[in-house]
């Protein structure tokens, strides 16, 4: 099964929401059929939720680089377009020079990734997608997702690129679950599958 987490303890925002299987997968390349539906189930849910309530695009991240557990991050930023957010991760690829891949709506981007290879994949509001394949010639940076969105030309919030500068407390955190479970009841088609968790 997949469920749909909130990132407390290391959020962008109070709704900053992760996707992760139950069963210990590194990443959605090794996810079953039933689980792959599962996570677009919630993606849609996701999308659906943060642009009726929100206001808000959802930006999809997942990296497979140095870790061993799958988390796709989903994270609402106001309404800019598509474009928009593309050439802030287009500008933030060419500062470390990394190699990016555009995957348009409808197609496979699995197929761009060879098998058990490391990625970086961002995934917009009309399902176009950029790859980032890691080399050993490049040093992926591991907090790239979320300096990016955290940049003065989206959520405008440098200081929290860092998870660790996120850290809430107990109380703070269990409201945060509480409004997100409640706000997000009507969207969700697992009713009730969501939890809480730790981002890394």
């Amino acid at each position: 099964a997949v469920v749909s987490t909130q990132s407390t303890g290391g959020a962008l925002r109070n709704d900053h929401v992760m996707i992760v299987p139950t069963n210990h997968i590194k990443c959605q390349q090794f996810l079953e059929p039933n689980q792959q539906d599962d996570v677009q189930k919630f993606k849609r849910a996701l999308r659906t939720h943060n642009r009726t309530s929100k206001k808000s695009t959802t930006v999809f991240f997942e990296r497979s680089v140095s870790t061993s557990h799958m988390q796709v991050h989903a994270v609402p930023v106001p309404r800019y377009s598509v474009n928009d957010i593309k050439d802030v991760f287009y500008t933030f690829a060419d500062k470390y020079s990394l190699e990016v891949q555009e995957i348009p709506a409808g197609e496979d981007w699995q197929d761009t990734v060879p098998p058990g290879s490391d990625y970086f994949i961002a995934e917009f509001e009309n399902d176009d997608k950029l790859i980032f394949l890691c080399s050993q010639k490049v040093r992926f940076p591991l907090q790239f997702g979320r300096e990016v969105l955290a940049s003065e030309e989206l959520l405008n919030m440098p200081r929290r690129v860092s998870w660790k500068e996120c850290k809430i407390s107990k109380e703070q955190e269990e409201h945060d679950v509480k409004q997100f479970r409640k706000a997000f009841t009507e969207f969700d088609s697992f009713k009730g599958g969501d939890s809480d968790s730790d981002s890394d």
